[in-house]
Formats: structure tokens, sequence, C-alpha cells
């Protein structure tokens, strides 16, 4: 049996593999080369497309701006003319009329609790007159040790 029946494995210097052959790296050069290429082209689609979004959100604030400075103009205007035409003692009694609108109105409305709405910690109330007594002198003798360390 000779070397025909014999598979022979010999190293072979020239074979190139997927791991540790510099090769490689220049035959997927290509291929990465082309992939940056690509997500260059995509983020540059992307910042055009931003690019025109902020342009047209500025011209949209800018036409509201606009908008709003017209309505607030047309209706200075028509103060003025309905000041103008009406008689002194009605536009004594609407002013005094919208200070009292305005004035509970503040009062009225309260911050929308945030979380779970869960009360705090409630004190003991059943506190004796020499126990109150008892707090506020150490209270105030807390109160002159801190007044004393800051001065």
């Amino acid at each position: 049996m000779g070397e025909a029946g014999n598979k022979n494995f010999h190293f072979n210097s020239n074979i190139r593999s997927n791991h540790g052959s510099k090769a490689s790296m220049s035959n997927n050069e290509d291929r990465y080369l082309r992939a940056l290429e690509i997500q260059e082209a995509k983020q540059a689609l992307i910042d055009e497309e931003l690019e025109k979004q902020r342009i047209i959100d500025e011209a949209e604030k800018a036409v509201a701006d606009e908008k709003v400075r017209q309505e607030a103009e047309a209706k200075a205007a028509q103060e003025a003319e309905e000041a103008a035409n009406a008689p002194v003692e009605e536009a004594v009694i609407v002013e005094e009329s919208a200070a009292e609108e305005t004035a509970p109105a503040p009062a009225a409305t309260k911050p929308a609790p945030s979380g779970n709405n869960v009360p705090g910690p409630t004190p003991r109330k059943d506190f004796s007159s020499e126990e109150r007594a008892a707090m506020l002198k150490r209270a105030k003798a807390y109160a002159a040790e801190v007044a004393k360390r800051k001065s």
C-alpha cells in the first residue's frame, strides 16, 4: 500500500484559515469599510431628517408666536375700544369684580399630590401639660445651643 492508499495531511503554510491569518483581515477589510460607509450614510440621512424636523418645528413655533401676538394685539385693541366707549362707573365695577374673581382662585388651587398619597406620620396629641412644658424647654435649650455654635 503506497501513498495512494494513505491520506497524507501535510502541513501547508499557504493555507489561510478564518482565524489567525493576516489574509483574513485583508479579505474582510473591504466588507468592514463598506459597513462603515453604510453606517455613515444612514447617520447622514438621520441627521438630515432631524435638521428638516427642527426647521419645521421652528417655523411652526414662529407661526404660533405670530398668531398669539396678533390675538393679543386684537384683544388689547378691543379692550381699549370698550374702555373708551364704556362709562367710567362701569369700568370701576368691572375692575372690582375682576379683583374679587382673581383673589380666591390661587387659594382654591391645590398642587396635585405626587406618589401614592400616603399620609405622613402623625404626632401624638395626648401629651400632658408637664410633658409639653418639658418638650418646649428642651426645644429652647437646643435652639440656644445652635445659636451659640453659629456665633
